[in-house]
């Protein structure tokens, strides 16, 4: 296959440009023509395609050039936003593509495309459905994602592939983990709604209760969250340690020291992180949130399912791990590392996506879905 590729790529690191940079990868490795469009902008913000930014869009022009490169093409597989103006970005292949009769495919990495579209009305929801629906598929995280396209795409159109752990956490036996105390990992960007001052006033809980713990916090800096972070920091100076952000080998002996991934999300465009099956992978146990969707990968098997922003609860949680923390480990160690091995590898991962690819392709003309 001819495969163009217009998404995000690391840097900066997000589950979606993790994603991409391991999809190009494998198809290169695979022996697939892989056509670059990179779409990733310079900074971290949690307002993701929520309202018109000049300063995105004059970061977004230059990826233009591109348009070109859709009528080499066999297939366009994009990972656009799940906003007005994070799918309008993407338009103008999605209208080179089908002035072409190229397929096209939509893999939307989160849970709020759907809700977006709702709230819509006028000229803005004619748009969305008209570049939406004019797709040959669309991709969702899960099965309870898939109806992020009710009202766009029939769901026959619609296939589920689940993200992955990186194949260096397999490339090595499962680590022992240490019972000792608490070995705590934050894995994500530093954002307001991924939880990360939700876990930080969850840790001063455990520090004013005695708990033996540590923390590490790996991740970009979300813009306008800095000071808030490194006030709770100074209060947590012997037990939380902040990493930056991390990858290769350093992300990987992060997650090998840890016991514990923790993510209490709550993010607005959340889907299926990456860290939480990276967790898995590792033999950690699972704390999150019963979010998007998080349920579909995360159970009572894995780790613990609690409400959004609510540090207290997480305190209690992480509390009664660290009282019983040998049968923790225990309990979810080897089993995690099994179910990451069996259903969330790259090669899993990518082996859908182009699975998916193939069969848009082997449909065409447009319309032979119909």
């Amino acid at each position: 296959m001819k495969i163009l590729l217009a998404g995000p790529l690391p840097e900066p690191m997000n589950g979606c440009s993790y994603a991409n940079a391991v999809f190009r990868k494998h198809c290169v490795k695979s022996g697939h023509f892989m056509l670059i469009v990179d779409t990733s902008v310079p900074y971290i913000s949690g307002e993701q395609g929520s309202r018109f930014s000049w300063r995105k869009a004059l970061d977004f022009v230059r990826i233009y050039r591109g348009l070109p490169r859709v009528a080499s093409a066999d297939v366009v597989y994009m990972t656009p936003g799940q906003t007005f103006f994070g799918l309008l970005k993407y338009a103008p292949f999605m209208s080179f593509a089908r002035l072409l009769r190229k397929p096209y495919v939509i893999h939307v990495h989160g849970n709020h495309l759907g809700d977006h579209y709702a709230q819509l009305n006028g000229i803005k929801k004619w748009l969305f459905h008209h570049y939406v629906s004019g797709a040959d598929a669309g991709i969702v995280l899960s099965e309870s994602l898939r109806a992020n396209f009710d009202g766009l795409l029939p769901m026959n159109k619609v296939f589920v592939v689940e993200n992955f752990a990186g194949d260096a956490l397999f490339d090595q036996p499962i680590a022992t983990k240490s019972s000792a105390h608490l070995e705590v990992l934050y894995l994500s960007n530093l954002m307001r709604e991924k939880g990360i001052l939700v876990l930080l006033d969850a840790l001063l809980l455990l520090k004013e209760q005695a708990v033996s713990f540590h923390a590490r916090i790996a991740g970009h800096m979300e813009t306008g969250i800095a000071a808030e972070v490194e006030q709770r920091l100074a209060r947590l100076e012997h037990e939380v340690e902040y990493v930056g952000p991390v990858k290769g080998q350093a992300k990987v002996d992060l997650l090998r020291d840890a016991n514990a991934v923790v993510l209490p999300t709550y993010y607005t465009m959340e889907g299926q992180p990456i860290s939480l099956l990276e967790g898995m992978a590792a033999g950690n146990i699972i704390v999150t949130t019963s979010h998007a969707g998080i349920p579909d990968i995360v159970n009572e098997s894995n780790g613990y399912l609690l409400p959004v922003r609510d540090a207290q609860a997480l305190a209690t949680c992480l509390g009664k791990i660290a009282a019983d923390l040998p049968a923790e480990i225990a309990r979810f160690c080897s089993h995690n590392r099994q179910t990451a091995a069996e259903r969330f590898t790259e090669q899993v991962f990518v082996g859908k996506i182009l699975a998916v690819l193939d069969c848009v392709i082997s449909a065409s003309p447009k319309g032979a879905f119909d």
